[in-house]
């Protein structure tokens, strides 16, 4: 095996810096391997090749680490692809607005029984709803929708992806179908 190769992929799949006592536990009897020098070795490639990244010594081993010219960028990056934490009132309406859209906000409030104009607010600032036109009634009300970033957070290629309201109503009863009352009449 070579060793380079390993020290490299180590390296990129930990969350902390490998020591040469980690690598030495990692290899298998009478393999043995220098990882300073391995490091150098493939540090100086990243140079010949102008890669954006270097390892770094740190906490008493080493870390793959980015150039910091590209820190900004992995930023941007990180900030855009934040956990979704959303308070129970906010899951209420997203939810209603990812099933019924587009909808107004009146409609919204209707269903869930509270005012939801902050929510929204905020559904909207964390760009998972934006505004999809105005309704074509008395006083052109917006009607709000779910966005792009909304399927790209929730892991949906499309809207119809979303669980059927009876696969959920099914998930709610431990798995039993709900019993429906059956008009014997007909």
């Amino acid at each position: 095996m070579d060793n380079k190769k390993l020290v490299e992929v180590l390296l990129f799949s930990s969350p902390e810096p490998l020591t040469q006592v980690k690598l030495n536990q990692i290899l298998f009897d009478g393999e043995s391997a220098d990882l300073k020098s391995i490091v150098e070795d493939i540090n100086n490639d990243y140079a010949n090749s102008e890669k954006g990244l270097k390892i770094e010594n740190i906490g008493g081993g080493y870390q793959l680490l980015s150039h910091p010219e590209y820190h900004l960028y992995i930023q941007r990056f990180f900030n855009n692809s934040k956990k979704v934490k959303l308070s129970r009132p906010a899951l209420e309406t997203l939810s209603i607005i990812a099933y019924k859209q587009p909808l107004t906000r009146l409609e919204i409030e209707s269903i869930r029984g509270v005012e939801c104009g902050g929510v929204i607010k905020t559904l909207i600032d964390r760009e998972l709803v934006t505004i999809k036109g105005r309704d074509g009634g008395m006083g052109r009300a917006l009607l709000y929708g779910t966005t792009q970033q909304f399927l790209e957070r929730f892991g949906l290629n499309q809207l119809s992806d979303l669980p059927k309201l009876k696969e959920i109503d099914m998930l709610m009863n431990d798995g039993e179908i709900p019993t429906e009352k059956i008009d014997e009449t007909k």
